[in-house]
């Protein structure tokens, strides 16, 4: 399995000078939050302040392996109900909910981050094509 580029990940601390900055060199591997599923504990030089690499997902604080988060997350996105995710996926209801949400909050973060700053001078909308049937 590759090293991760520690690179890619940003100090969690808002009182730090270089929070949310990634592409540093300010972080640094810093043991094992969890060393049997390969959690990483990582830490900014700048403020010594201490994170996990799951730290700003929705893999941050659950027991859960991470394949079962994604199947759960499939599963939703893919439009099945919560109750028929958790029976496919042999959780709880209440495991389900938590994901779903978690993982929303986090596509919406990422989101405006990503598509704050556009301002768009033309939009078009494409049609949206449907075939109706008609039995007699």
């Amino acid at each position: 399995m590759a090293e991760p580029v520690w690179s890619d990940f940003a100090c969690p601390n808002p009182k730090c000078k270089v929070f949310g900055q990634r592409g540093l060199a300010s972080i640094r591997p810093h043991g094992w939050s969890s060393k049997a599923r390969a959690i990483r504990c990582l830490r900014c030089t700048v403020c010594n302040k201490s994170f996990s690499e799951r730290a700003g997902t929705p893999f941050f604080r659950t027991q859960l392996p991470a394949d079962k988060i994604v199947a759960i997350a499939q599963h939703v996105v893919e439009g099945n109900g919560m109750r028929a995710t958790a029976r496919l996926c042999s959780v709880g209801l209440n495991t389900v909910l938590r994901i779903a949400v978690r993982a929303g909050e986090h596509a919406e973060a990422f989101h405006d981050q990503k598509v704050r700053h556009v301002h768009a001078e033309r939009v078009q909308a494409d049609e949206a094509w449907a075939f109706v049937g008609k039995k007699r």
